[in-house]
C-alpha cells in the first residue's frame, strides 16, 4: 500500500512539474511574440481620418501604448473627440494568434484575432473586416481599418501619428515630395500635383467657361474644373477651396446666380469653402468669370 501511495504521488508530482515547465514554455513563447509588436510602444499624436461615400473628416487623435505583466500583454488607450478605447492585446501559445480586445466607458467588444505578418499587426473583427497598424520608416505610426469589397480592401479610417513628447527616439529620413505638371501652355501649367506620404495637392489655375452670360460662363467654368480635377485623378468632393473671380461683381445678382448654379450642378453636395473676387476684367473682354482651386487627396 505504501508503495502504490508513493508511485502515485511521484506521478502527480512529474505531472505537476511537466505542467509548470509547460506552462513556463508557454509564456516565454508569448512574450517573445509580444516583443515583435514593440514597434506600437509609446505616446503617439495625430489625426484621425473618417473616410464616408463623398467626404473626408479629420479630427485629432491621441494613443498610448505600454507594456504590461512583465512584457506578456500590451494596453492600447485612445483618445479622440469621437473614440475614447482601453484594449489589451495578448498573445496565446496555445492558439498561436494574438487576441484585441477592446473596451470603452460604456460597452465590451467582441475579442478578435490577430496575426503579425510582414512587420504589421493586423486584427480580423471578421473575414471582410480588419485592422492593421504598422510603423512607417520615417518613424510614424499608422492605424487604419478596411472592409473588403469586390475583392479588395478599402480604408475607411486611418490615423496618422508622430511620437509623442516623450517618444522622440528615432532619426527622421529626407522626406520625398515629388511634383507633377499636367497639361502645361507657354504661361503656365493648368494643374500641378504636390505628392508627400499619403497625401496628394492638386492646385488648379484658373478656369473659364464659354457662353455670353455669367451664368453660361460660370457653369461650364465648374465643367472645367471637373475636367482638371479628373486628370489630377481627383474629383470634385475632393476641393477644399475654391476661387471666384468675377467681373463686375454685384453681390444682388451675381449670387444668386452663384447658388442657382451650384444647385443645378451639384444639388445639396456640400461644397469647399468658396472666396468671392470681384474685378474690373479678366485676360479677355468677353470673359466674364474665372474659377481656380485646391483639391487634397488622400491616398
Amino acid at each position: 500500500m505504501t508503495k502504490k501511495i508513493l508511485r502515485t504521488r511521484l506521478t502527480l508530482l512529474v505531472l505537476a512539474l511537466q505542467t509548470a515547465i509547460s506552462l513556463v514554455y508557454a509564456q516565454e513563447i508569448e512574450k517573445q511574440h509580444m516583443t515583435k509588436l514593440s514597434f506600437l510602444i509609446g505616446n503617439w499624436t495625430g489625426n484621425s481620418y473618417s473616410f464616408q461615400k463623398n467626404d473626408t473628416t479629420k479630427v485629432k487623435v491621441s494613443e498610448s501604448a505600454n507594456y504590461i505583466l512583465d512584457g506578456n500583454a500590451i494596453t492600447l488607450d485612445v483618445n479622440s473627440s469621437s473614440v475614447q478605447l482601453h484594449t489589451v492585446i495578448t498573445y496565446s501559445a496555445n492558439d498561436s494568434c494574438y487576441y484585441y480586445q477592446p473596451t470603452s466607458k460604456t460597452e465590451s467588444y467582441k475579442k478578435s484575432k490577430g496575426y503579425f505578418m510582414d512587420g504589421k499587426f493586423l486584427v480580423y473583427f471578421n473575414p471582410e473586416n480588419r485592422l492593421t497598424f504598422e510603423k512607417t520608416k520615417y518613424g510614424e505610426f499608422h492605424e487604419y481599418g478596411e472592409t473588403l469589397k469586390n475583392g479588395i480592401w478599402r480604408k475607411y479610417f486611418e490615423d496618422i501619428l508622430q511620437p509623442g513628447p516623450s517618444n522622440y527616439s528615432f532619426s527622421r529620413k529626407k522626406e520625398t515630395i515629388t511634383k507633377e505638371y499636367i497639361d502645361p501652355i507657354t504661361a503656365l501649367t493648368n494643374v500641378v500635383c504636390v505628392e508627400h506620404e499619403n497625401f496628394k495637392n492638386i492646385y488648379i489655375a484658373g478656369q473659364v467657361g464659354t457662353g455670353k452670360t455669367k451664368e453660361q460662363q460660370l457653369e461650364t467654368a465648374y465643367k472645367a474644373i471637373e475636367k482638371r480635377l479628373a486628370q489630377a485623378g481627383a474629383s470634385f468632393s475632393d476641393l477644399v477651396e475654391m476661387k471666384i473671380y468675377i467681373v463686375d461683381y454685384d453681390p444682388e445678382k451675381d449670387l444668386d446666380m452663384f447658388f442657382r448654379v451650384r444647385e443645378k450642378l451639384y444639388g445639396k453636395k456640400k461644397m469647399p469653402p468658396n472666396v468671392f473676387i470681384g474685378i474690373s476684367s479678366l485676360y479677355s473682354k468677353e470673359k466674364l468669370i474665372e474659377l481656380s482651386g485646391t483639391a487634397v487627396l488622400i491616398k
